[in-house]
């Protein structure tokens, strides 16, 4: 951490050019200019101005999209807020963006937009001066650990500003997490420390510690009615003698998502504040932190409503004027929720009728798109577990009371690995800096405790022989088996290449310092809080190996997160993704964190991202059709994707899912298959068949792409084929029978193009065509065998390579979709275009087939069920900008027996 004048250093250089450079980064000269000007003012050393440079470079460059929204039709709400600003001092918003650019080192274009952001969802909100009573829901969609708390910070400072006085945050359903909210809302949002608040009972003074904003100025201040030691607690309220009634400034509630706190929460409300109808006449902004978690009614509509959703509704609905707004990055659960739920005394349910806002992260974050998705920059990253290895010491399925008397030996590779991370961070300057680890492979905590101890053992040894012998000359060092270990690890990573050092220099200089404050805590409910807290750290910098469960599965930030080891068994979209702590921020260590996982969750997070893409793709697609939150919903309710997360409270039922899925517009593949021999032998007959009919039954059309083409293909063959072809019922997206019979019942899919890609593989592959042979260089592609199913292509979950549904269109046909494509993702413009973006309207329904080479992953022992050659097919419905459905069948009994599915995976640790 740099020294105290090196930090002001920072703070003024970075205000000096977001003030000069407002619109756009300056240029090198520029930049150094400014820097060197300012440096004179500073005892700083050569190092500290060096790490000062690297710091402002990096966050100078971040740009953040505004969001896109689709809203309701509701006659009564109206935009309110542009035509107010003039009259809106925006005291709380103003000293927030200056904490954000003076204290964060934020540029002017990345607070610019978040303003526009805050200012946009505020405006969807409803007016707070209105003089009528309304209810407004609304949902905020952005990315896991993306900065989703920024935004709705802005929004409460925006929300304050115009005249919201009641705002209650609900900060997730442990402690911890509300713990780690209230730090936040105090530092960004009060500007006082809460922590002394409302300790002391009777009407003693308490003295304010100002911090963050209010330090920067403390002349208005919002009331915390909660603090960080305090969940809220109405006796020390009453005490206190503590209403609305006594307070001009508005009022901060942040807490659990917890059914007695949240009915005491409403009777205080109530008994205090309320006229003689039961209703306050304040305007109430309710944030919903991870709204999908325990806030969604999953009773049947004919019960009563769960204890949590109904407490939500119904102090929702003690206010004449109440917004409210979820935040989530997995908004499955919320859309399903029925619009026309009501009930006289709660209210109306949460379903977001008013809007639907798609938030943009900056350039500098790091998610599921940068780490699984097609455009990948860090799926170097993955470092994948041997199942088998895996199953020996902790299985994907145990009880509470597994033994764990040795740990896998990844594992200990996995910290060897942190160790060394810690000495390179240490090498790059980043000494104060929190670093941590997450080990997460059971819900169990008996299993996290047993765990643990393990981890400490190893880590005490480690300590100790580096203590004693890292000063050695390094061939002396190599005879003490720890050190001989991380050497291992470092050449295997190679971290020399990356750290710019010998192993010497990093044995010698730098492994004990950095290692020895090393801790290894539990982080779950018998815990608490305390477990993690990075605040009694600041001066130092926290490094923790955290050992846990679901309590580092949703909501906590893990700071400084630079190794994962991750091994949970769950397929539920909302679940697997919301465990996804290594998404964020890595500034100066982005080139060397590190996640273990296995192959199977590694692949199920490629099909998850892809499925989060075409969510808000659709988001897009809907702005631009002035569509509303209900359309949405249908939509989303119309995507296969969506039954594996309505699946949960089926699966084990006798009853068939019949749904009518959107499958115009999209291209639907086999990544997916059986591995039984005799079907991937009547796979194999009913392709070359097909196959063997093309020369007679359509022209060859000579085209750019590299391939064999033909066009005016019947349907009638294209059906035939989809009958025939056994895919595997875990991928919905791609269901035979279903789609055989809405192309049969379609007339305007009577002539097909087909087309045969060419690979990579140099050697000829023979099919044989109606009039002679028709060679095809196979495409070469990873496939996995287990438990039944044959997986294609691993992360990506595709069969064909980008850009192939290219195949049949013209130059300017296809220029004109990716210009098109581009103009309603602005955000996308630098990253490659979908396949999906080329099924215009005006082309003929496209078939694939695909001769695919079987590589297999060579770190595992071969696979006798994987064939060499592998058949597969894609197909390509164009859109037409409506909703064109087949009706999808799905046998929840059948489906069980090929997912893994944990009955309490939603379930706090166990105990």
């Amino acid at each position: 951490m740099l020294t105290q004048e090196a930090q002001i250093l920072e703070r003024f250089i970075s205000v000096a050019i977001n003030t000069k450079y407002p619109e756009a980064p300056p240029s090198e000269e520029e930049f150094m200019a400014e820097a060197n000007a300012l440096r004179a003012a500073f005892p700083v050393s050569d190092e500290e101005f060096e790490q000062i440079v690297r710091n402002l470079k990096a966050s100078l460059v971040i740009t953040m999209d505004v969001g896109v929204y689709i809203s309701g039709r509701s006659s009564d709400h109206q935009s309110w807020l542009p035509g107010r600003r003039a009259d809106i001092d925006f005291y709380y918003w103003n000293r927030f963006k200056r904490y954000l650019e003076e204290v964060k080192g934020w540029n002017t274009r990345v607070t610019a937009n978040l303003e526009t952001v805050a200012n946009e969802i505020v405006d969807l909100l409803g007016d707070p001066r209105s003089s009528k009573p309304w209810q407004r829901r609304g949902l905020v969609l952005g990315d896991v650990q993306s900065g989703k708390t920024v935004n709705y910070t802005a929004i409460c400072n925006t929300a304050a500003d115009t005249g919201y006085k009641v705002i209650i945050v609900l900060a997730g359903m442990m402690e911890n997490l509300r713990m780690q909210t209230q730090k936040r809302l105090d530092k960004e949002f009060a500007g006082r420390l809460s922590k002394d608040l409302l300790r002391l009972k009777g009407k003693q003074e308490v003295r304010n510690v100002f911090d963050g904003v209010g330090k920067i100025d403390s002349s208005k201040r919002i009331s915390a009615f909660t603090t960080v030691l305090y969940d809220f607690n109405m006796s020390i309220l009453n005490s206190n003698d503590l209403t609305l009634r006594n307070i001009s400034e508005p009022a901060l509630f942040v807490v659990k998502k917890n059914k007695s706190v949240l009915k005491n929460l409403e009777s205080w409300l109530c008994s205090n504040n309320a006229d003689h109808t039961g209703k306050i006449d304040l305007p109430l902004l309710l944030i919903d932190d991870e709204a999908d978690n325990a806030s969604v009614n999953t009773k049947k509509e004919d019960q009563d409503p769960t204890a949590i959703n109904e407490a939500i509704r119904s102090i929702l609905n003690r206010f004449y004027k109440a917004s409210y707004v979820g935040i989530t990055a997995t908004p499955f659960a919320n859309i399903f929720i029925n619009p026309e739920t009501e009930d006289e005394m709660i209210g109306e349910d949460l379903f977001p009728e008013d809007f639907i806002y798609v938030l943009s992260p900056p350039t500098n974050y790091i998610g599921a798109n940068a780490i699984f998705g097609e455009d990948s920059k860090y799926d170097t990253s993955l470092v994948r577990l041997d199942t088998d290895e895996m199953e020996a010491y902790i299985p994907f399925k145990h009880k509470k009371d597994l033994p764990v008397e040795e740990l896998p030996p990844s594992l200990y590779e996995a910290m060897g690995y942190f160790l060394l991370t810690n000495a390179v961070r240490d090498l790059r300057g980043d000494t104060k800096d929190h670093r941590s680890m997450l080990i997460n492979v059971s819900r169990f905590t008996d299993v996290q405790v047993k765990i643990r101890e393990n981890v400490i053992v190893w880590l005490e040894k480690v300590k100790s022989d580096v203590r004693n012998y890292a000063a050695l000359d390094e061939s002396q060092a190599m005879m003490i088996e720890s050190i001989y270990f991380l050497r291992q690890v470092w050449e295997k990573y190679e971290l020399e290449y990356k750290a710019g050092v010998t192993w010497k220099v990093i044995q010698q200089e730098y492994l004990h310092k950095s290692i020895a404050p090393i801790e290894v805590r539990a982080v779950n409910q018998k815990t608490g809080a305390a477990s993690l807290n990075y605040d009694a750290h600041e001066e130092d910098g926290l490094r923790v190996i955290a050992v846990g469960g679901n309590s580092l599965s949703r909501g906590l930030t893990l700071e400084g997160l630079c190794v994962s080891y991750f091994y949970r068994n769950s397929q539920m979209y909302d679940t697997l993704l919301q465990m996804g702590r290594w998404f964020g921020y890595r500034p100066n260590y982005n080139d060397i964190f590190k996640i273990w996982m296995s192959e199977d969750v590694i692949d199920w997070y490629g099909y998850i991202n892809a499925a989060s893409n075409e969510l808000k793709d659709e988001i897009s697609k809907m702005n631009k059709n002035n569509l509303t939150p209900r359309d949405f919903g249908l939509k989303v309710r119309q995507d296969p994707n969506s039954l594996i997360v309505t699946a949960r409270n089926k699966m084990r039922t006798g009853t068939q899912v019949s749904r009518p899925i959107t499958v115009t517009g999209k291209l639907l593949e086999t990544p997916r298959l059986k591995s039984k021999s005799e079907v991937l032998a009547a796979n194999e007959r009913a392709f070359k068949l097909f196959v063997a009919s093309l020369d007679s039954s359509g022209a060859p059309k000579d085209i750019e792409q590299n391939g064999h083409f033909w066009n005016g293909i019947h349907k009638d063959l294209v059906v035939d084929l989809l009958l025939s072809f056994d895919t595997h019922p875990w991928h919905m997206s791609f269901q035979g029978r279903a789609l055989a019979e809405y192309i049969e019942k379609n007339s305007g899919f009577m002539e097909w193009d087909v087309f045969i890609p060419n690979g990579s593989d140099e050697s000829l592959f023979v099919l044989n065509g109606a009039n002679g042979p028709i060679q095809v260089n196979r495409q070469e592609r990873l496939i996995t065998e287990a438990n039944g199913m044959i997986k294609v292509s691993g992360t990506k979950v595709r069969v064909g390579s980008g850009g192939c549904t290219k195949a049949g269109l013209t130059k300017e046909q296809i220029q004109e979709a990716e210009k098109t494509y581009k103009q309603i993702h602005p955000d996308r413009k630098s990253k490659s275009v979908p396949d999906s973006a080329y099924l215009i309207g005006e082309r003929k329904p496209l078939l694939m087939l695909h001769v695919l080479k079987s590589k297999q992953d060579e770190d595992l022992p071969h696979n006798p069920r994987i064939p060499e050659t592998l058949y597969a097919i894609g197909i390509g419905l164009p859109g037409n900008g409506e909703v064109e459905t087949a009706n999808y069948v799905v046998n929840m009994v059948e489906l069980s027996n090929w997912m893994d599915i944990d009955d309490n995976e939603d379930d706090d640790d166990a105990i």
